[in-house]
């Protein structure tokens, strides 16, 4: 156990309230986070915590590179930590469950195994990785880069760690001293081994001092590829809305509005889901069709984003003035109504009911 600075062992209940205000203090490991010129996020990360608190720091840190198009995680000054804390951060990089790493203890002769596990951020499963190391990156933090490495997730670049893969702990001797003896072992399920006494081997062996910037480089290239694949992939979901967009008006250009709006939910589902439409956008898109009098695709739209957004006063504002271009007031009139339900202050939809001959008074 610790000592207090009058050099009296601590109680268990001190030395746990130590290590909180330690913990808090060195920000749970997350000694800098930010987005780097070319939009490489940068994490340098100093220790895995064990504490309740650090996952919500690791939460925080995640949401401002959730956006970058590559990802530099720095382990050269951290020490290790606790196996769970590893295990949620590597979580943010798999998008599958995956298995990391094992524990085996002596003691009860059993083995803890750790496998990835749900995150509330965004994971990224995609993104180019970067792992620093140094000769001072030990434990936990090996285990970190061994993770990445035999999963082939990362590109570890600096020296070669510490060689620390054997968990134990410290036992009194006489003459107050303490000896670290090793109760357990790390087992990766790749290899079915570990790094102890050998250390985590970089695929880019450079000085530590230089790492940074030959992972920066790397991650610079890397990052435009990733950047040009999602810009691709975005044209291909626009091209794919607008082409199905048409194959609708075609339909309904021949009367056939049968199973329209099933298959507008499919069609704008998938937009959605890709990253190219939001409520805002297909608004914008529906008011478009309407201005081109194509007013049953505008409808479809709005009724889309109704049925997407019930919540917003604004879709039923927007389906409401659809429905009365079309000559259709009752729906129009069920619609705006709605609209004031969600929103009593939408001035906009108590006037277009006077124009239909409603003087809507509210509830």
């Amino acid at each position: 156990r610790g000592r207090s600075r009058s050099g009296e062992r601590l109680s268990p209940e001190m030395e746990r309230l130590n290590q909180i205000m330690r913990a808090r203090e060195f920000n749970y490991g997350f000694f800098k986070v930010e987005v780097l010129d070319g939009n490489i996020g940068y994490v340098d990360l100093r220790g895995f915590s064990g504490s309740p608190d650090a996952k919500a720091i690791a939460d925080a840190a995640f949401k401002i590179i959730e956006n970058t198009d590559a990802v530099i995680y720095d382990m050269r000054k951290n020490g290790g930590g606790s196996p769970e804390m590893v295990q949620y951060v590597c979580s943010y990089f798999f998008s599958k469950k995956v298995h990391l790493n094992s524990l085996y203890w002596r003691q009860g002769d059993r083995t803890e195994e750790y496998w990835t596990i749900e995150v509330p951020g965004k994971k990224r499963p995609d993104v180019p990785l970067f792992v620093l190391t140094s000769k001072f990156t030990f434990s936990g933090a090996e285990e970190f880069t061994y993770n990445m490495q035999t999963q082939k997730r990362a590109t570890i670049v600096g020296e070669v760690t510490g060689g620390g893969a054997n968990p134990g702990g410290g036992f009194p001797l006489p003459g107050n001293m303490t000896v670290f003896i090793p109760t357990g072992k790390a087992i990766n399920p790749v290899t079915g081994i570990n790094w102890e006494g050998t250390g985590v081997e970089p695929e880019v062996l450079v000085p530590a001092d230089s790492a940074f910037s030959d992972a920066y480089r790397l991650a610079i290239a890397a990052g435009k590829t990733y950047n040009d694949k999602i810009y691709e992939k975005g044209k291909e979901a626009v091209l794919a809305m607008n082409n199905g967009l048409k194959s609708i008006q075609a339909e309904l250009n021949e009367g056939k509005k049968k199973d329209a709006f099933e298959i507008i939910i499919n069609i704008l589902d998938k937009s959605i889901e890709s990253g190219i439409a939001d409520e805002e956008s297909l608004n914008n898109s529906g008011y478009m069709y309407l201005g081109n009098e194509k007013h049953e695709l505008a409808i479809l739209i709005f009724k889309y984003n109704a049925y997407k957004y019930p919540e917003s006063f604004n879709v039923f504002d927007s389906l409401g003035e659809a429905y009365m271009e079309n000559g259709n007031n009752k729906a129009a009139i069920e619609n705006y109504k709605k609209s004031l339900e969600l929103n009593p202050d939408n001035t906009n939809g108590v006037e277009m009911l006077k124009k239909m001959g409603v003087d809507y008074k509210g509830d």
